[in-house]
C-alpha cells in the first residue's frame, strides 16, 4: 500500500490467542486494500503478542504496537495516536469484520459528507442464544441526520452502547479531541459516544451487517457484571457521573437536559426490578437518587413534556420519589 490509508481499523489485544486468527484474517481479507490494521498487544502473556508478529510477517499494512498493560481504552487511544486513515473502525479481538466492512464504509462516506457511519451488528456464537435486547440494538435501518437529535441517540435503539458498530470520520475525532477515558474499565464505549456524538454535524445510519459481535464469552468482565445487578447498576451510576460532568462543562445540559435526564432515569432504573433482594434494591435506588440530586440532574425534569414524562411515572414510585 502507498500513501495515506482510507481506513484503519485498530484492535486492542489482550490474551485472546484461541479468537485472535479470525479477528485478523477478518481484517487482512478486506475487500478495500487501502487499509491500515494496527493492533495494540495490550501486555499479553498467552502468545497473542508472537501471534501478531507472525500476521504481520504475511501482511504489511499490520503494525504491531506492543505495550504494558493498561486497559481496552488506553490500547484503543494508543491506536488513536497511531492511526493516519481517513476513517476509523475499532475492532475487539474476539470479533470480526465482515469482508466488504471497509469498503461499504467507504463508499457510504463518499456519499455524502459525514462524521459518523452506524452499520448492523450481528452476535454469535448461535447458543447459547442472546438476549432480545441484542437482536433490538444491533440491527439498522438506513437514514441520515442532521446535527444531534436526543431522540435518535437516546431512544431508538440502534447507536448506544458499542463503538465498535461505528466508523469515525479523523475529521470529527480531531474537531472534538474525544478518546477513550483510561480511568474506567467498564462502560467506556458509552462515555466516548456521550462526548462524541453530540457535536457530529451529519450522521449516517446503514443497515448492512458489517460487524459480527462475540455476546458472551468465559471470564470476561461484562459477563461477570451483568451476573449481578447492584454491581451492574453501581457501574452505570459511576458512568453517568462522567458522562454528566461532560455534558456540564460543553453546555449540553442547557440544550438537551431534559432529554438527557429521562435518558439517564431509565438506564439506572431498568435493571433495579432484578435485584431480587429487597434491602439492597432499596440501597441501590437510594443511591441512584442521591447522585440524580447531588449532580443537579433532577432540575430537568421540569423542562420535559408531560406526555413523555407519563411513561417513567411508575420508575419514579420504584425509586421512592425521585421524579
Amino acid at each position: 500500500m502507498s500513501g495515506k490509508p482510507k481506513v484503519s481499523i485498530i484492535i486492542p489485544v489482550y490474551n485472546v490467542a484461541p479468537y485472535l486468527s479470525t479477528c485478523m484474517e477478518s481484517c487482512m481479507n478486506q475487500t478495500l486494500f487501502d487499509i491500515e490494521i494496527i493492533a495494540v498487544d495490550d501486555g499479553s502473556t498467552d502468545g497473542s503478542g508472537d501471534m501478531l508478529e507472525t500476521y504481520h510477517k504475511f501482511d504489511k499494512r499490520i503494525s504491531i504496537i506492543h505495550k504494558e498493560n493498561g486497559g481496552l481504552s488506553a490500547a484503543r487511544n494508543t491506536g488513536l495516536k497511531a492511526a493516519g486513515g481517513e476513517w476509523i473502525l475499532f475492532l475487539d479481538s474476539d470479533d470480526y469484520l465482515a469482508e466488504n466492512a471497509c469498503e461499504r464504509v467507504w463508499r457510504e462516506a463518499k456519499e455524502a459528507p459525514t462524521d459518523i457511519i452506524v452499520f448492523g451488528t450481528e452476535t454469535f456464537p448461535e447458543y447459547p442464544k442472546a438476549g432480545r435486547w441484542y437482536y433490538t440494538a444491533l440491527k439498522e435501518y438506513r437514514h441520515r441526520v442532521h446535527g444531534f437529535s436526543p431522540k435518535m441517540f437516546f431512544f431508538t435503539p440502534g447507536t448506544i452502547p458499542y463503538a465498535c458498530r461505528e466508523a469515525f470520520s479523523k475529521k470529527i475525532l480531531q474537531k472534538t479531541g474525544v478518546t477513550f477515558d483510561e480511568s474506567v474499565r467498564y462502560g467506556e464505549d458509552l462515555i466516548f459516544q456521550c462526548e462524541i456524538f453530540p457535536f457530529a454535524e451529519e450522521v449516517a445510519y446503514i443497515e448492512d451487517t458489517l460487524y459480527y459481535y462475540r455476546w458472551v464469552r468465559p471470564g470476561s468482565l461484562t459477563e461477570h457484571i451483568n451476573d449481578d445487578y447492584a454491581m451492574k447498576i453501581r457501574k452505570h451510576i459511576s458512568m453517568i457521573r462522567t458522562i454528566t460532568d461532560y455534558w456540564n462543562r460543553k453546555g449540553l445540559l442547557r440544550k438537551y437536559g431534559g432529554a438527557y435526564y429521562m435518558w439517564a432515569l431509565d438506564f439506572l432504573t431498568q435493571d433495579l426490578r432484578k435485584i431480587k433482594d429487597k434491602n439492597k434494591r432499596n440501597e441501590v435506588a437510594a443511591e441512584i437518587k442521591e447522585m440524580l440530586l447531588q449532580d443537579g440532574l433532577t432540575k430537568y425534569r421540569f423542562t420535559i413534556d408531560p406526555a413523555q414524562w407519563k411513561k417513567y411515572i411508575k420508575k419514579m414510585l420504584v425509586l421512592n420519589g425521585i421524579g
